[in-house]
């Protein structure tokens, strides 16, 4: 399991989040956990194409913002199919 900070400013507040990768689907992709302030705040999943899709959010967070917190990841795991491989 990986984890790193992304900081990102939106709406004028400046945001850390902190991404951990985690096996999904018998290790042949990752999933994607973000926690904001020590609490899990969205998560991410690949489909078929490899993008990364919302597939929690119960933060209420904006789903622009974490579209692009998703592009974000992408941009740091272009290889995203596999998590052995990040």
């Amino acid at each position: 399991m990986e984890k790193y900070n992304i900081k990102y400013d939106a709406d004028e507040t400046a945001y850390e989040f902190l991404v951990g990768q985690f096996p999904f689907r018998d290790g042949e992709t990752c999933k994607y956990n973000v926690f904001y302030e020590g609490k899990m705040v969205a998560s991410f999943e690949p489909d078929r194409n490899n993008l990364l899709n919302i597939c929690k959010n119960d933060s209420g967070f904006d789903e622009e913002l974490l579209s692009q917190l998703a592009d974000e990841i992408e941009y740091r795991h272009p290889n995203i199919i596999s998590c052995s491989e990040d």
